[in-house]
């Protein structure tokens, strides 16, 4: 039988990447909590949207303890900030705020009200991603205001207006790189690592063919899907040329804006996810819809 995760990673000096998820940041933080109580400390952090978000969280300093307590403190107030006035106003202009409800701002205002680092400076190696609409590319962040660029790489599209850093404009990255392990085994984060740790949170995806009222979107969601999973694998073909690539798949509570309250159960479930992962040989690759 295959040496367990646990000894896979004793000793070693791993990158863990973080999946997008939608509202998964709770079962991501549970997750990364659970390898702490452990001792497995990565050395690098990759992420995307929520994966991105605790993989900063952690990157810049943050405790476990400190990321629960944030998380679970948060209210729908805390980051709701829809301006529909302000959106039809922009769309007569030509703008891009109908891209989503969220400006954004009040999201923005509690990552600098909380992040122990203002900058990447400082933090741990860490690997954003974003989806950068102004070059039609990935668009991977490692410099920079930090704050902007978890907001850029959270932005779910339809919740969040484009976000501006740089000039450029963004969206989350999870429209086209779900888990971003290529990225960080490209990155010079990678040197010196001896393999990658990915905690995948596979899509929800509506069962059966697309039919009715609402059949385009729901087959164009479909198509995304097909293409996530497809990109994902090639991802983890290139990546383990470089280096061993352990893959641990998480199914937990689905958590939404409307769904907070579900947080504490999620974060519960990744904290579980991890320990009985470390006891068993890692996946070689995801399941589920990507």
């Amino acid at each position: 039988m295959p040496p367990s995760l646990r000894a896979q990673l004793e000793g070693k000096r791993f990158g863990l990447v973080l999946s997008a998820g939608f509202f998964g940041f709770f079962g991501h933080a549970g997750f990364v909590a659970g390898l702490l109580s452990q001792g497995l400390v990565p050395a690098a952090w990759s992420g995307t949207s929520a994966g991105g978000l605790i993989a900063a969280l952690h990157a810049a300093g943050m405790s476990p303890e400190r990321v629960r307590a944030l998380l679970l403190a948060v209210k729908r107030e805390d980051f709701w900030d829809p301006d529909p006035l302000g959106a039809a106003a922009d769309l007569v202009r030509g703008g891009h705020r109908s891209g989503g409800l969220l400006k954004g701002q009040k999201f923005r205002a509690l990552l600098e009200r909380d992040l122990p680092r203002r900058t990447f400076d400082g933090c741990a190696p860490l690997v954003l991603v974003a989806t950068d609409l102004t070059a039609s590319a990935p668009l991977v962040m490692d410099s920079g205001d930090l704050a902007t660029a978890i907001v850029a790489t959270c932005a779910y599209p339809g919740l969040f207006a484009p976000q501006r850093r740089d000039g450029q404009l963004l969206w989350d990255g999870g429209i086209v790189d779900k888990a971003p392990a290529l990225a960080l085994a490209r990155h010079p984060a990678a040197r010196g690592l001896d393999g990658l740790l990915l905690h995948f949170l596979p899509s929800r995806e509506s069962p059966g063919e697309p039919a009715g009222v609402g059949a385009w979107p729901k087959g164009l969601a479909k198509g995304m899907a097909i293409l996530r999973r497809e990109h994902l694998q090639l991802q983890l073909e290139a990546a383990r040329a470089r280096l061993p690539v352990h893959v641990v798949t998480s199914e937990l509570t689905e958590v939404g804006p409307r769904a907070l309250h579900l947080g504490p159960s999620a974060y519960d479930e990744g904290y579980a996810a991890a320990l009985r992962a470390l006891e068993a040989p890692a996946d070689l690759e995801p399941r589920g819809a990507a």
